[in-house]
Parts: C-alpha cells; sequence; structure tokens
C-alpha cells in the first residue's frame, strides 16, 4: 500500500510507517546514487525485513523497466557493428531495438505463462495422489536405513596416489559450468534473444540463522512489485539456498548428523557405483532437474518446502535447485555461503554487480573472524591420534601405499603438535605470539608436505571414513550400550543429534591454517580456565569482505542494533571512500512514552560500578539487591536482567542467597535463571512465558548477556516490562583473542602513522564498542512492536557518561531519562515514583 507521505510507489503489503518509508528510502537512494556501502540500523519490531524487500525489489524492477535491458541493447549494437557496412537512419535503429524489445517481452510473458501451468499442473498431481492416499516417497525404491550395519569395506577410502590427478566428485558434479551452460542455451535458442542474461542483477539475502531466513521467505510472500514491462503482471523470481544438511532428503546422508560429516557421505554415496538415488548421474541435464528449478521459482518457497518438492520429485533438492539460479531475482543463503569464496564458486553464484544485504549485520566482523579461525588443544590432538592408530591398525593391510604413508604422516603431525603443546604449557601466557617455525623445531615435521597431506585428505574423504568407523566402534563397546562419539563439546552425543564436528575435522581445519599463511592472521597461545590451546585467528576481517565489495555493486549492512557503527568503516571496509558509505538510524514505531531509559549512577548512598576490581563489593551488592526489590514491586509481569557473565550471576546469586535478598525478590517476582546449555532455553522461557500469564505477581529472568536469551529471544508484551542491564560486559580482556586483537591494531595504527596515543586510544575503542553492541543487543529485545512499551534501566554509572551514552542505539539514547541531582536518596526516589507513574499511566 502507498502512504500519502512516501515519495515512491514500494508496493508495501501494509500502510507503511513514516519511519518503514525512511528506511525504504534510504535503502533505494544508497543504491541508486551508486554508493559501495549503505550501513542500516532499525530496532527490532519496526518491520525492518518488509521495508529491505520492498526497497530492493522496487530498486531492480524499475531499474529493468527504465535500462530495457543492456545485454538487449548490446545485441543490437553487435548486429549492426556485424551486419552493416554503412550507418542505418536512427529510425530503423530505433524499430529494431523495439522489436527485441517487444520479443523479450512476450518471453516474459510466455514464461509467466509457463510458470503457471506447471504450479497448477504440480498442485493438481499433488491432490490427486492425496485424495488416493498415495504418498510418493512409498512409491521409491526402499533405501538402505540410517542404522544398518555396514560391511567393513565401506570405511575403506579410495586408493590415493600422490601425484594423480584425481579429482573431487563436486568437481565432476560441476563440470557443466557457467560457460558451458551459457554454450548450450545459445545452441538451443541460436534465433532468440535469451531472457535469462537480459538483467544480470541479482539481490542475494544473508542472515545468520535458519529461522531467520525462513522469516525472510515469510515476509517475502506478502508482497507483489511492479512487472519488469508495463502492463504486465510478473512474480517475483526467488530461490533459498541451504547446506547439503538442510536439503539433503536421502536420510542415509542426513543421519551423520553434523554438516561436514553431511557433505563427505554425500560426495562417497557418490562414488558408488550406483550413487545417490535422488542424484541422476548428468542431473543438470536432468528434465526433473529443470522440473525442480522451474517449480521452485513458480511461486515463493522456503527451505521445508524445497524439502517437501524433492521427495514429491524423487529429485536432490540441493543441486537440483542450482538450476534456477540463472532464473532467479533474489537469493537467500546463509552467511558461510556468501562469505566463502570456495563455496561461491561451487554452486556458481557470481555476486559481480549484485546487491547483497546482510541481515542481522552487528555480529557480522566476529561472524567472519570465527569463520576463518580455529584452535586446538592436548585433549583434541589425543583423542585423533587415538583414533587415527585404531584405523590404521584395522585396516593396514588393506590400505594402499598413499593411504598409508599419508595416514602415518598424519599421526606424526599430530604428535609433532600434541609436543609443542605439552612442552609449552606451563611457560605460556594468553595472547603470546606463536612462529611456525618454533612448532616444528628440533622434529622432523618441517620435512611433511602439509599441502601435500591437505590434498590427500581433501580429495580421499578420508576424515569421514575414519570418523564413521570410530562411531561404530564406540557404539559397539560397554556391552553393546551406545557411546556417541567424542566431539568438540567436549561430551558425548549421538550422530544423529550433534551439531558439534567431530575433532579430525578440527585439527584437518587447523593443518590447513598452516599451509594458507597470510599477514592478515596469527598464531597464539590462550589458557581459558586452565586449559592451554594453541589458536590461530584471522585478524583482518577485510582480507573477506573487500573481495566481496569490489565485486558488488553495492553492500548493505543491515541490523536492529548497529551502533556503534565506527568499527564497520575501520575493519570491514577502510578501503572504501567515506563519500561512497552512507549511514541511516531510524528511530523507533513507538510512542516516545511508550519507553523510558534510567541510568542508575547509585542507590541511596552507594555508587554503582561493576567494572573487574570492583563488581563484588558487598555493599554494592546489597544495594543492587535492594533496588531489584523496589523494582520487583512497581513492575508488572516480567522482568528481566541481565549479566555480564554466567560466573558473575552464579556469585551474585550465591551471595543474595546467602544474605536472605533472593528470599525477599523471590516473594515478589517467581525467578527463574538463564540455563547455560542451549538447548534448556526453549523450557525455561515457555516456564517463565506461562507463570506470567496465570500467576499476578508475575516473573523475573535473570540472564546472560552474550547467553541465547540476550541474542534470539524477543521478549515482547508482558516478557519484559523491564529490562535491566547491570554493569558493562566488556569481554575478558586477558583472553588470548583479545590481547592478540589489541595489539594488532595498535601495531597497524603506529605502522599508517599514527602515534602511540592514537593506538592505545582505537584499541581502547575496538574494545569498548564490542561490550556497547552486547548492551544495545540485549535491551533492544524489549520492544517489539508500536503499542509495546517498557522501561530500561543501565545499572552502572558509567552509563551515564556522555561517551558511553553516546554508543548506544539512537532510540534508546533519545528516551534517557536525566535522574541526576546533588541528593543520592532523591534520584532513588525520583526512578521509583517515575516507575510507579509510568505503569499507571500507560495501563
Amino acid at each position: 500500500m502507498v502512504s500519502e507521505s512516501c515519495s515512491r510507489n514500494y508496493n508495501h503489503p501494509y500502510t507503511p510507517y513514516d519511519i518503514q518509508i525512511q528506511l525504504m528510502d534510504a535503502i533505494y537512494n544508497t543504491i541508486e546514487n551508486g554508493y559501495k556501502i549503505g550501513l542500516f540500523e532499525s530496532p527490532t519490531g519496526t518491520g525492518k525485513t518488509l521495508s529491505i524487500i520492498c526497497s530492493s525489489m522496487t530498486w531492480l524492477r524499475t531499474f529493468k523497466r527504465n535500462n530495457t535491458f543492456l545485454e538487449t541493447n548490446n545485441e543490437v549494437e553487435d548486429v549492426y557493428e556485424s551486419e552493416s557496412e554503412e550507418d542505418e537512419p536512427e529510425w530503423v535503429k530505433k524499430a529494431y531495438q523495439s522489436s527485441i524489445v517487444n520479443r523479450s517481452k512476450n518471453k516474459l510473458i510466455e514464461y509467466e505463462h509457463y510458470l503457471d501451468k506447471i504450479e497448477k499442473e504440480h498442485a493438481q498431481n499433488k491432490r490427486k495422489e492425496e485424495e488416493l492416499e498415495i504418498k510418493v516417497h512409498k512409491r521409491r525404491k526402499a533405501m538402505t536405513a540410517a542404522g544398518t550395519d555396514l560391511s567393513e569395506e565401506s570405511y575403506l577410502p579410495m586408493d590415493y596416489y600422490s601425484d594423480s590427478e584425481v579429482g573431487k566428485i563436486e568437481d565432476q558434479n560441476l563440470a557443466i559450468t557457467k560457460e558451458i551452460n551459457r554454450l548450450l542455451k545459445k545452441v538451443e535458442n541460436k534465433e532468440e534473444v535469451s531472457y535469462i542474461n537480459e538483467c544480470p542483477i541479482k539481490i542475494f539475502f544473508s542472515s545468520r540463522t535458519h529461522s531467520q531466513l525462513n522469516q525472510f521467505s515469510s515476509q517475502l510472500r506478502l508482497t507483489n512489485f511492479q512487472a519488469s514491462f508495463e502492463d504486465l503482471e510478473e512474480r517475483t523470481k526467488y530461490i533459498p539456498l541451504g547446506s547439503r544438511k538442510q536439503l539433503c532428503i536421502n536420510e542415509k546422508v542426513r543421519s551423520k548428523g553434523n554438516d561436514q560429516s553431511v557433505n563427505d557421505a554425500c560426495l562417497d554415496l557418490q562414488r558408488e557405483t550406483n550413487g545417490c538415488q535422488y542424484l541422476p548421474k548428468n542431473y543438470m541435464m536432468s528434465s526433473v532437474t529443470k522440473e525442480f528449478a522451474d517449480l521452485s521459482l513458480a511461486k515463493i518457497r522456503d527451505i521445508e518446502d524445497l524439502n517437501e518438492l524433492g521427495i514429491e520429485l524423487n529429485i536432490c533438492p540441493y543441486y537440483s535447485v542450482r538450476k534456477g539460479i540463472e532464473m532467479t531475482e533474489i537469493i537467500s543463503l546463509p552467511y558461510q555461503m556468501i562469505f566463502q569464496d570456495t563455496t561461491r564458486k561451487i554452486l556458481n553464484l557470481d555476486i559481480k554487480d549484485s546487491i547483497i544485504i546482510i541481515d542481522e549485520a552487528h555480529n557480522i566482523i566476529d561472524v567472519i573472524t570465527s569463520m576463518y579461525s580455529i584452535k586446538i588443544t592436548s585433549d583434541q590432538l589425543n583423542k585423533v591420534i587415538k583414533s587415527l592408530k585404531i584405523y590404521l591398525n584395522k585396516f593396514l593391510k588393506r590400505l594402499n601405499s598413499g593411504n598409508r604413508i599419508n595416514l602415518m604422516k598424519l599421526i606424526k603431525i599430530c604428535q609433532i603438535l600434541l609436543k609443542f603443546l605439552n612442552t609449552n604449557s606451563e611457560k605460556v601466557k594468553s595472547g603470546d605470539e606463536v612462529q611456525i617455525q618454533d612448532i616444528f623445531k628440533d622434529s622432523t615435521g618441517d620435512l611433511v608436505n602439509i599441502h601435500k597431506l591437505d590434498q590427500f585428505l581433501t580429495k580421499s574423504k578420508i576424515a569421514y571414513k575414519i570418523e564413521s568407523y570410530i562411531e561404530k566402534t564406540e557404539m559397539e563397546t560397554d556391552n553393546g550400550e551406545k557411546k556417541g562419539r567424542i566431539t568438540n563439546s567436549g561430551g558425548s552425543s549421538s550422530s544423529s543429534s550433534s551439531s558439534s564436528n567431530p575433532l579430525l575435522f578440527t585439527i584437518i581445519k587447523f593443518l590447513r591454517t598452516l599451509t594458507n599463511l597470510s599477514k592478515e592472521g596469527k598464531f597464539f597461545w590462550d589458557n581459558e580456565n586452565g586449559t592451554i590451546s594453541l589458536n590461530y585467528m584471522l585478524l583482518d576481517p577485510n582480507a573477506v569482505f573487500k573481495e566481496i565489495v569490489d565485486q558488488a555493486k553495492c553492500v548493505l549492512l543491515c541490523g536492529g542494533t548497529m551502533e556503534p557503527m565506527s568499527d564497520y568503516m575501520d575493519y570491514l571496509f577502510p578501503s572504501v571512500p567515506t563519500n561512497k558509505i552512507n549511514t541511516f538510524a531510524c528511530g523507533h514505531v513507538i510512542p516516545k512514552e511508550n519507553l523510558q531509559v534510567f541510568p542508575i549512577s547509585q542507590w541511596n548512598d552507594t555508587n554503582f560500578e561493576f567494572s573487574y576490581q570492583k563488581r563484588n563489593d558487598s555493599k554494592q551488592l546489597m544495594a543492587l539487591g535492594e533496588f531489584l526489590i523496589e523494582i520487583t514491586k512497581r513492575v508488572p509481569y516480567g522482568v528481566v536482567i541481565f549479566f555480564p557473565s554466567y560466573k558473575y550471576l552464579d556469585q551474585v546469586l550465591q551471595f543474595w542467597r546467602d544474605t536472605k535478598i533472593l528470599t525477599s525478590i523471590e516473594s515478589e517476582k517467581t525467578i527463574f535463571r538463564e540455563p547455560k546449555d542451549p538447548s534448556n532455553v526453549e523450557k525455561v522461557l515457555n516456564e517463565y512465558g506461562y507463570l506470567i500469564q496465570t500467576e499476578r505477581k508475575g516473573a523475573i529472568l535473570f540472564s546472560v548477556v552474550g547467553g541465547k536469551m540476550s541474542e534470539g529471544i524477543n521478549f515482547s508484551d508482558d516478557l519484559a516490562r523491564a529490562v535491566i542491564m547491570v554493569g558493562l560486559p566488556y569481554p575478558n580482556a586477558y583472553s588470548g583473542e583479545m590481547v592478540t586483537k589489541r595489539k594488532y591494531i595498535e601495531t597497524s595504527e603506529l605502522s599508517n602513522g599514527g602515534t602511540t596515543t592514537d593506538a592505545k586510544e582505537k584499541s581502547r575503542n575496538y574494545y569498548e564498542n564490542l561490550c556497547m553492541r552486547a548492551v544495545n543487543q540485549s535491551i533492544g529485545r524489549s520492544i517489539r512492536h508500536i503499542n509495546d512499551y517498557s522501561i530500561i534501566y543501565l545499572v552502572d554509572r558509567r552509563f551515564s557518561t556522555p561517551r558511553i551514552q553516546n554508543k548506544l542505539s539512537q532510540w534508546v539514547k533519545e528516551r534517557i531519562s536525566i535522574t541526576t541531582t546533588n541528593n543520592n536518596n532523591n534520584n532513588s526516589i525520583y526512578i521509583m515514583e517515575s516507575t510507579t507513574d509510568f505503569f499507571n499511566i500507560i495501563r
């Protein structure tokens, strides 16, 4: 719908709020005016996703209409350059161009009719099957059950020859490259102007979680945009991309649990004589693959819909969806697929001149860093060495020389790493840098060609074979009692439920960092709760992000809590000129009076400062408890309180138990605590929500910044009528990662001509910005829609300083209530009276 104040028709399905119009204008103008980067903050609950969809798709369709398809125009010029000896009159050229445009329009009409037809036929066929109570999967040939015992031969890799050209199965599947596809299309349609290449610009929407990407699909279903040509109806061409684990419909493969094992199991199955029953040998040329791709474009489908479609057609969704990439206008995909160059090449994703939208971008620096970072411990290495020896002893006589030699080399490298860790564990401290040559000092490890060893591990997929065999032997031990394999989580887990990568994959990833050294990364020591680890960390995410920025037409970073924004300029795209970066932060949809923000510097005569040195002061903890008791008396329904860490939360709760403070709090509200195990969060949250709705006194939820509650849970309506932030949740300043990162920032600033003072200040800013992004993310969970209301209490004197307040989200900062007077008792009274008045008025 169109608002009277709207500058253009964005085809928003509802009447947009003013701030939604402002955001859509900002996104549209960023793309239209040639900005390379757009940074957008739109608070959660303001309809951000729909605003992103409507503005970007409106721009794309407008571009296609106004530019009359650049590829077509180029073909016109090519025709005249090749076929005309003399210049033709301009009116002849225009007439010829018009005829080609008309043909393109007719092709689009035909394609839309074709998609209508196949979707209608598919729906009719599906109804017939349902009426006859025939399920497609029952007609398929019965497959081997996931739990069926496999012969020992299945745990053997292919014979490996170190200098052979044995290609990856993935490469075989991708043999029909984009260029070959293009040539095939020219042969098939040599008399026609291809519609597929007429508008090369695509929109890529990437987010962090599967649920966020599914939400994008559901929001996209609500929209309908003007067509690329006048007087024409045109559907939005969209496909969601996902991992094998998400899209695989072969239960034998899906049951492997973690992503890497599913990948290797899939590729391993394709090597077998009969291959996978859902993947034809030349799947890109298969008519069923084409039918799947066309149906995936015929209407908006999410990942689950593609799974269902694959089952109905008896075809692999993971591979078949790629057939539709060229025709699509908008693609959604997880972070890993957009940020990893190898993955983009495998999927044949061309991001040149595209619009790339990164959602939930507040954590994007951490995401890129973690994707290219890894750590190992002596405990992990011991377990891997043991597993490798068990496997080698079992299959020694059945492995060819290439496999045997490389497995022994792998054991040797692991033993060298283990010795290096054990030798140094007593004398290193977190953040100490490690030189590669020191690892192989006094050993013959430097004689092992790690690059060739990596080639062996990649081509043979032996890690999956070893992992599968060790899992089998562990489940057969202890008189048949099932014991899940040991994973990076440190405990046992069944293969069906594990999401952690097996240790061998972790070790292999670490070995790859040894072969791909770069100045943007460093090896260092870390000591976390007494566990010494050898770490590799990507220190400059710009090294990854620059390639994307250089290729794309425009990169848009969007989020509900993007402040402070300076880090993105400094560390993600420092080479992009400031006049090519557009930033925008919109307000909240709620009325100003629906939210109050109180910085709490003291309670009665006690100052609040929860710094590391002062956080355990008993007088301060008593004052915090008294403050909380008064809040629970005045705030209805739910109160959510955030602490900097689980450890500190445990300490505070124990102090309050000992001093009976907790008993007083519990007399006002039922107490809940965020569990450390993320799998239990939903259960606790459901109980918390149920009690709020059924008991008059409500409940209080003790949570942790950086935990599941602060990142992925929306506390709408009565779940959070108050949010309390206790202290500033700075990360551990003495962790190996933080020491190494801050040292890198300071060294880089000095090398760029900065002073020592400049370097220290930039490092401090980075550290402080990490903290404030976490604060903004946590307190932003409380307001979810235009009629919502809440109070935010920021409990620490530092929240009253301009430096910290300037790093709060704009919509929070503009609602701060000034409470400071010369009388501490008066401040406390004012805050409590204001709290009572707020809820009396708004309810």
